[in-house]
């Protein structure tokens, strides 16, 4: 299949204006020279800390969020070629379930209105656009008597159900997910990413998943990206990643997941420690390095480049550095294995 969305060298930095708070001066940089590309019919999972750039991403490949530097293609258009006009013209095949679902919509309006508005804006017939407000509702699994409320009178879960059967109602060619399923029952939760992926695989709609909730993005996703400080530090495919984790972060995050299954847990895990540094000042070299149990000197002086290894891309000197910094035997990447069920 074609590439639906593509990305190349996304870079987004956020300069301090006006008042700084706590004297802060110095550049952000949220998102660092990012390439990816999403197929049609395929979901993409990005995962990585609270911070690290994914709802970003997330929005500046809709153009909501403009980017430093770097070009976004959707169906081969550049982005950044398109008239206002076209970019109005282009929004209802380019959709975003938000995490934030409490202010994604609307108070003043009623779930009804927040529905049909879209459908109004495209020149449907009124007894058009409540036939398919009607068949949506039922598949997100809301009831026809939460129709006439407002958002205050809705559950957290109502209201991310309401804002999944708003982007369905567009039929949209992209979907953006940020953490869909965060706020839903255990209950919904399967039925609300079953519908997601029935969507991306009979209209072929490309899905970037966004998720802390590991075990999602291997049930919905083909590849999938980690992110780390605003960069790609390993991508592939998404269940060659969790048999074989290669970059120590993603070790790590793994490593976090309980499994319930003795025989199944990991030993020997690395001695991860710390939080993530301040996006405002990245410690040279890799900014993973502080928190890293196999680091050594190379790793503070230079950047790890993403590079080609076992079918998959990895940031790490010591996954495809010289053999002065190869990984030891006795902490060699473990055979593939099932990590958690």
């Amino acid at each position: 299949m074609h590439d639906m969305i593509k990305a190349e060298k996304l870079t987004k930095v956020f300069r301090p204006e006006g008042f700084r708070l706590f004297n802060r001066t110095k550049p952000v940089t949220v998102v660092d020279k990012v390439s990816f590309s999403i197929a049609a019919g395929e979901c993409f999972g990005l995962i990585g800390e609270s911070g690290c750039g994914k709802s970003t991403m997330g929005r500046i490949l809709l153009k909501l969020t403009e980017p430093t530097s770097g070009n976004v293609f959707f169906n081969g258009a550049n982005l950044e070629d398109l008239s206002l006009h076209e970019i109005k013209t282009l929004r209802p095949r380019m959709q975003m379930v938000y995490q934030d679902a409490d202010n994604s919509l609307d108070p003043r309006h009623s779930v009804y209105r927040i529905l049909e508005e879209p459908l109004r804006l495209k020149g449907l017939q009124k007894s058009e656009r409540h036939n398919r407000i009607r068949r949506i509702i039922s598949r997100v699994n809301i009831g026809t008597e939460l129709l006439l409320r407002h958002s205050h009178e809705l559950s957290g879960g109502q209201r991310q159900r309401v804002g999944i059967a708003r982007v369905l109602l567009q039929n949209p060619d992209f979907i953006v997910a940020d953490e869909p399923a965060a706020s839903l029952d255990l209950s919904v939760q399967a039925q609300m990413l079953q519908l997601l992926d029935t969507t991306k695989k009979t209209r072929g709609t490309a899905l970037l998943y966004i998720s802390h909730n590991l075990r999602m993005v291997r049930f919905m996703s083909q590849r999938m990206a980690v992110m780390y400080l605003g960069r790609f530090i390993e991508t592939g495919i998404t269940e060659s990643i969790f048999q074989n984790p290669l970059h120590p972060y993603t070790r790590m995050l793994f490593d976090s997941l309980l499994c319930m299954d003795p025989r199944k847990r990991r030993t020997g895990k690395p001695n991860v420690t710390g939080e993530s540094p301040d996006p405002g000042f990245v410690p040279p070299g890799c900014a993973f390095h502080p928190r890293c149990p196999l680091r050594v000197p190379l790793c503070e002086r230079k950047k790890p480049l993403l590079r080609q290894i076992n079918g998959r891309q990895v940031a790490c000197h010591r996954v495809w550095g010289p053999a002065s910094v190869a990984i030891p035997n006795n902490v060699q990447i473990k055979e593939k294995e099932n990590l958690h069920e």
